[in-house]
């Protein structure tokens, strides 16, 4: 006979020598009485359950499904792999456009400068042409790629949450379009005071790098003189000055930092509130995933819209360098006339006509200048300062381009090239220049 208690099959006769076994022992042996009477009804117990089941299951004429672990993971890792190349890619075409951009104007920067007249080198300190070279081109090479790169990657992922919670929830466009357009304002706003800092910033620079390039120069000098803490005082007004320009780009920064974070807690704190006001149209998820969506939009709201007024400020240095790449270039170095061999033989030098100014705007320094030096004459020219006795020097090498013409050994020097003009003479000028 068999019966079952709690789902436990046991057979009766088993059960009954048992109990007639247990009443007959010592109260010790009760532990083992129980075991040897539990142990027989679980194995019966297991095998029920095990025979059920199956009998259940070829009932029911179900089978369980395996999930196919291998595609799953390798679909995932596929993305990923085209999420990194991709990535590398991208970085790698931006990063190589941009330094060649940058190196494009460092080339021609430089040229420009390898071909700007002396004059542009008497009325610009070195200070200001090594901030060109130095900080500007620095961030060009350096900062500007980043910051443009990390602008172009989040404006794309703006585009996709918003394209992404637009299908989901339609209603977040409401207040992101207002506060898109507040984004833009506010980014406008604060352009037209960060552009002209930025540029005093650059241009307090340029001091800096002349006092200390003229210190190290001059550092005998200051020795001899005794003169180094006058240069030091002065080497701090310059810092200092530089500094408060600095520090005044930085608050801008952090004005405009704040500004944003502000919008976008009202933006969150209305989204948070719209969905309270909607709680019967929307369920549990839709509002995690509009509040989840209302602070990533928020941060790369932001983010992105710092980085794009970082861009812009930081072609400032591509707007100095451009600057530079413009300069007045002096004559060609070599012209289809060439001088002939063994010019000038005699030395014979005449001025007929000359007028000469260091500029377009400058007035002349000579005026209709007629004159004739004789070949292995010894001439000295008296004046006062300012009279234009080193003018004639400097018509003479062309440092800038005279009026009339000058004729040495019957040649005239206008049609001939730099090179060829300036190899053939020598001079002992007061600031010394190197022609080629």
């Amino acid at each position: 006979m068999m019966f079952s208690v709690a789902g436990i099959v046991c057979d009766a006769r088993l059960v009954a020598g048992v109990l007639v076994r247990n009443s007959l022992r010592s109260p010790p042996d009760a532990n083992r009485a129980v075991s040897s009477f539990h142990l027989p009804c679980f194995r019966a117990g297991e095998q029920e359950k095990l025979s059920s089941t199956n009998s259940s299951t070829a009932t029911n004429g179900t089978n369980s499904t395996k999930l196919d672990l291998g595609f799953y993971l390798g679909v995932y890792g596929g993305l990923t792999a085209a999420t990194i190349l991709f990535g590398f890619v991208r970085n790698l075409l931006l990063f190589s456009v941009l330094v060649k951009a940058a190196q494009s104007l460092h080339n021609s920067m430089f040229n420009a400068i390898l071909r700007a007249p002396v004059r542009f080198f008497d009325i610009n300190p070195i200070g200001r042409v090594l901030n060109r070279f130095s900080k500007d081109i620095g961030q060009v090479d350096s900062m500007l790629p980043w910051t443009f790169t990390d602008f172009i990657q989040v404006f794309l992922q703006i585009l996709g949450v918003i394209a992404v919670a637009a299908s989901v929830i339609p209603w977040i466009l409401i207040p992101v379009l207002p506060l898109l357009g507040l984004f833009l304002f506010l980014r406008r706003y604060f352009l037209q005071t960060s552009r002209d800092v930025k540029r005093l910033e650059s241009t307090t620079r340029s001091p800096v790098f002349s006092h200390l390039s003229s210190s190290l120069q001059g550092l005998w000098t200051i020795r001899a003189f005794g003169a180094e803490e006058r240069f030091q005082n002065a080497f701090d007004a310059h810092q200092n000055l530089h500094s408060e320009a600095f520090f005044l780009f930085l608050t801008t920064s952090r004005w405009f930092a704040v500004r944003l974070d502000g919008m976008c807690s009202v933006f969150v704190t209305i989204t948070t509130f719209g969905c309270l006001l909607l709680r019967d149209q929307l369920d549990a998820g839709s509002v995690g995933l509009a509040l989840s969506y209302a602070v990533t939009l928020m941060g790369m709201f932001q983010w992105g819209v710092r980085q794009s007024a970082e861009v812009e400020n930081m072609m400032t240095s591509v707007e100095r360098v451009m600057e530079y790449t413009e300069l007045e270039s002096e004559a060609p170095w070599e012209t289809k006339k060439r001088p002939p061999p063994g010019w000038p033989s005699k030395g014979l030098v005449t001025f007929d006509g000359v007028s000469f100014s260091y500029s377009n705007d400058s007035p002349p320094v000579l005026h209709g200048l007629q004159a004739m030096f004789q070949p292995q004459e010894k001439v000295g020219i008296v004046g006062r300062t300012g009279a234009g006795k080193s003018s004639l020097v400097s018509a003479l090498f062309r440092l800038a381009e005279p009026q009339g013409k000058i004729y040495i050994d019957g040649v005239v020097t206008s049609d001939l090239g730099l090179h060829d003009l300036r190899q053939k003479m020598s001079i002992i000028p007061q600031v010394s220049s190197k022609w080629n």
